[in-house]
């Protein structure tokens, strides 16, 4: 286990990914602009914003997961959450379609007195790790910072 903090970042591959198949159906929106304009210029916009997203993400400190004594510190695309390590009950992973997410249940007294409405959260990315390690990684680092 590593000293604290820690900071995970995502994986660079899978936005690179991301960008490619973005270009790859705003050419194709470019090549379908002779046959109908109203579904390349839907295409372009959308994949146009995808590819400015998937961009911004390879800018460093846009995405990150912060590990330290207090909890945890979530940013994506430059909107910053943090969770306190009492508000989270324990981590799990879930099977979402093809996509493997870690879970976090808040603990009720902690939902009683702050203004979110649900009981359970996940993170947006697994940071370069699968999301049992990550879930497990998480999970240590909870207890230990509990048995203090």
């Amino acid at each position: 286990m590593q000293n604290l903090p820690l900071t995970l970042r995502p994986g660079k591959l899978k936005n690179i990914i991301l960008i490619l198949i973005s270009i790859a159906f705003i050419c194709m929106g470019i090549a379908l602009m002779g046959k109908n304009i109203w579904a390349a210029i839907l295409i372009i916009f959308l994949f146009g914003i995808s590819l400015l997203i998937f961009s911004i993400n390879l800018i460093p400190n846009t995405s990150y997961l912060k590990i330290n004594e207090t909890g945890l510190e979530m940013k994506t695309l430059f909107r910053t959450t943090f969770i306190p390590w009492q508000a989270v009950s324990n981590f799990t992973t879930k099977q979402i379609f093809l996509n493997k997410l870690v879970m976090f249940d808040i603990d009720e007294k902690f939902l009683e007195t702050s203004k979110m409405k649900s009981k359970q959260g996940a993170f947006p990315d697994t940071y370069g790790m699968s999301a049992k390690k990550l879930a497990a990684l998480l999970n240590d680092y909870k207890s230990q910072l509990d048995n203090r």
